[in-house]
């Protein structure tokens, strides 16, 4: 997009009172707060298209920094975010306006700043672009920089579920020592001082890191336990076949520690239920009764909250079993029945808000659902597809299909 003539005519008197920190904070707090129609028509600007907006909103806020330093203000003020400690280069990044970074950055803007904060405590963190993130290393931001959890912006990205933000690091590792962050996210993992932040917990194990990348020494029994017993589970078929030290793969290990488990985690079953959907590794028999057993366990004297639940997940368990032949669907009919009834009695126990499916969205345009609701969906869905009546924990099996239930199942996989 082409550069815009704003006029700032309006907020001329107020730009000029720049050196008044209290003055300046409250213009710019109201102009970040302001809707896109009514920010672009106070600037002069009357005739945009929709995916113009981010841009032209980039191009108001960089020419009014740079006016607003002409006439004395400090860029480095922190006055911004939810405890008014950020700075409006942390504010900037985390909005993803890439023009205006760069604005502030030449100016002199401190692109190191650590409020020492829980959250995104520095502008590296607040960062999603890793093109702006590229720039504030450039401009001197360290990435070994930690917030009160002790994380390191890589760490902290992973843990979030910031998976474009953490491949950053894991495609330079040749400007940026990998390492040391690696060393500082298994620290964070094994310490009760770190706590995650939701379910995208399960990228500890990093599936998203690129082939010849040397990530394989932080991971080891000790890490899965400490996930296991922290109430996550590393939900991609490439972590559960990784191999531990002794040469048996984390599902294998996991099982073993499901199995003598004194109680069960409701965090657990869906990450169970989407992993064995992904192939037959890990949805042999005594895959299902393992499951089956694991999902009758008591409840623990403290359940941990732990975030919501993508609905993709669902949407890939309904696609994935939709594809199998009866007498496998009706071995998972089964175990989504037991699944279905135990969800149903640990909300009654729990309530309903431990159990959320959100969409895979922005957060403001979540739309959300429950656990029960996604997989009585599913339940109910392929139920039709063999002619499964709605009380199937109790049905008929067809007489075509008995053999092959009842006997040993078949031995091809299953297609994800």
């Amino acid at each position: 997009m082409s550069a815009v003539t704003l006029h700032f005519e309006n907020i001329q008197g107020r730009i000029a009172r720049a050196r008044e920190l209290s003055e300046t904070r409250d213009l710019l707090a109201e102009l970040l707060a302001m809707s896109d129609f009514r920010l672009f028509s106070l600037c002069g600007v009357t005739r945009y298209a929709p995916q113009d907006v981010h841009n032209l909103r980039d191009q108001i806020f960089s020419r009014l920094v740079v006016d607003l330093a002409r006439n004395g203000w400090n860029c480095d003020s922190a006055s911004f975010g939810a405890g008014r400690r950020d700075t409006l280069l942390m504010e900037m990044a985390r909005r993803g306006l890439p023009l205006t970074v760069t604005r502030l950055l030449e100016m002199g803007a401190n692109a190191d700043y650590n409020t020492r904060g829980y959250g995104d405590s520095t502008a590296l963190m607040a960062a999603r672009d890793p093109e702006i993130m590229k720039k504030l290393i450039r401009y001197g931001a360290n990435p070994m920089g930690q917030n009160a959890s002790r994380q390191t912006d890589f760490t902290y990205k992973l843990l979030r579920g910031f998976v474009s933000g953490a491949r950053f690091y894991l495609y330079n590792t040749g400007k940026i020592p990998l390492q040391p962050l690696l060393n500082n996210l298994r620290e964070c993992l094994l310490s009760r001082e770190s706590v995650p932040y939701d379910s995208m917990y399960p990228l500890c194990l990093l599936p998203v890191v690129p082939s010849g990348v040397p990530y394989r020494n932080i991971i080891d029994k000790k890490l899965v336990d400490a996930m296991f017993d922290g109430q996550f589970f590393p939900s991609s078929s490439e972590a559960l076949s990784f191999r531990l030290e002794d040469g048996i793969s984390v599902w294998s290990y996991l099982r073993f520690r499901m199995g003598n488990a004194l109680s069960v985690s409701p965090a657990h079953f869906v990450a169970y239920l989407a992993c064995m959907v992904r192939g037959e590794a890990f949805s042999a028999p005594a895959d299902f009764s393992c499951i089956e057993s694991y999902l009758e366990k008591p409840l623990p004297r403290e359940v941990l909250p732990r975030g919501n639940i993508s609905k993709s997940v669902f949407v890939h368990m309904l696609f994935s079993l939709a594809s199998l032949p009866p007498p496998r669907l009706l071995r998972w009919l089964l175990l989504l029945g037991r699944a279905v009834r135990r969800v149903a009695l640990w909300m009654d126990i729990l309530g309903e808000e431990a159990f959320q499916v959100v969409n895979a969205a922005f957060p403001a345009a979540r739309k959300s659902s429950h656990v029960l609701q996604e997989l009585s969906l599913i339940q109910s869905l392929l139920s039709m597809r063999v002619n499964v009546t709605d009380s199937f924990g109790e049905f008929q099996i067809p007489e075509e299909l008995r053999a092959p239930v009842l006997t040993e199942m078949p031995l091809d996989g299953l297609t994800s």
